[in-house]
């Protein structure tokens, strides 16, 4: 079997206390794998004790969070105990993994390195290359079944797309706006069961996308830190009265194109190839488009506030974004849901955008 990963994961390592918010101080439940379970049951002395107090047993077993919302395990200098006292391969799954995702085909698993981790968002933004991927072999692990057929199709679907976001000979908004049509054309055809070859080509908006709508959207989603909904409704309050700054802002963050092109990467990378499962990619597509969209907004929030915007700001802005957003399960239904029943997710409209 392979495991393929995006040239870039391997210059993943974190950081530790050199991250500026630890994800062991966010406030996440931290599940606790069986075998991790069981080992730290037969931990024995004072640290076996911790251990045990600090574990919720009702399943998921889980530790215990601190009354500041951290990890009982994060110490004064913002390091693990259970790394520095048993092992750093005695760490929970959930714990070793962060914020690595995979997903498994057949004879494939496929991963890479999520936004909601600083480390992870710095490496996304300033890749300067074409995207890429290398794959090792690991042993056998299953998955869910699928039509071989649809798989292949889609792969080819998804590589047509990645090599398009990167043809910097067009503007980010034309390729992201030719990629939504061609996506939908794609949709009908799935839909009608077909695997028909569709080309790529520039499309021209008929209306303008309600973005006021779209970003009052993202009030209604559940939040993980309380800071995120006060943040975002000021945000939105600006919305009308700054979009004559915006072509000032571009022009004075020319860096910003490619990172919000490298983004659209990540996400299709992380989620196109689900639709073997759902036969459902449109709203994959959405998703990436609207992400996109909100995460240039709020950089523009940003710049107005400061008179300026850098490269901390941005990592700031894209990981809160996605562990607000694409980290919540229920959240990302929720738009799966609104990207079909809410005419401001429509296609026409979102070609506006």
């Amino acid at each position: 079997m392979k495991l393929r990963l995006p040239n870039y994961y391997s210059q993943f390592q974190c950081i530790a206390n050199k991250c500026k918010e630890n994800c062991c101080s966010a406030g996440w439940e931290i599940d606790i794998d069986e075998k991790s379970a069981n080992f730290y049951n037969s931990i024995s002395g004072e640290f076996g004790e911790k251990l045990h107090k600090s574990i919720n047993s009702n399943p998921p077993k889980h530790f215990i969070l601190e009354s500041n919302k951290k990890c009982p395990f994060l110490n004064k200098e913002n390091l693990c105990e259970i790394y520095i006292k048993i092992g750093k391969e005695h760490l929970c799954e959930i714990c070793s993994e962060h914020p690595r995702f995979y997903e498994w085909f057949e004879g494939v698993k496929e991963g890479g390195i999520g936004l909601c981790c600083e480390e992870a968002a710095r490496i996304i933004l300033l890749q300067n290359t074409p995207f890429n991927t290398y794959e090792i072999d690991i042993p056998y692990e299953e998955c869910n079944n699928y039509p071989s057929e649809l798989y292949s199709y889609l792969l080819d679907v998804r590589h047509k797309i990645i090599l398009y976001l990167e043809d910097a000979s067009l503007p980010l908004n034309s390729r992201i706006r030719d990629i939504l049509w061609y996506s939908y054309t794609i949709q009908q055809n799935l839909d009608s069961d077909l695997l028909d070859d569709e080309e790529l080509f520039n499309v021209t908006p008929t209306e303008e996308a309600d973005m006021q709508s779209i970003l009052e959207f993202f009030l209604t989603l559940e939040s993980n830190n309380s800071n995120w909904i006060p943040y975002l409704t000021n945000c939105i309050s600006k919305y009308s009265n700054s979009l004559d700054m915006m072509k000032k802002f571009e022009d004075a963050n020319t860096n910003i194109t490619r990172y919000l092109q490298n983004i659209s990467v990540y996400f299709i990378w992380r989620y196109f190839l689900k639709g073997v499962f759902d036969r459902e990619i449109l709203s994959t597509v959405k998703f990436m488009v609207v992400s996109i969209s909100v995460i240039k907004f709020l950089l523009f929030c940003k710049w107005m506030e400061n008179g300026s915007l850098n490269f901390e700001d941005c990592i700031f802005i894209v990981k809160h974004y996605s562990e607000e957003v694409e980290y919540s399960d229920d959240n990302l239904s929720a738009f799966a849901m609104a990207s079909y029943n809410e005419t401001f997710f429509s296609v026409e409209s979102l070609l506006g955008i």
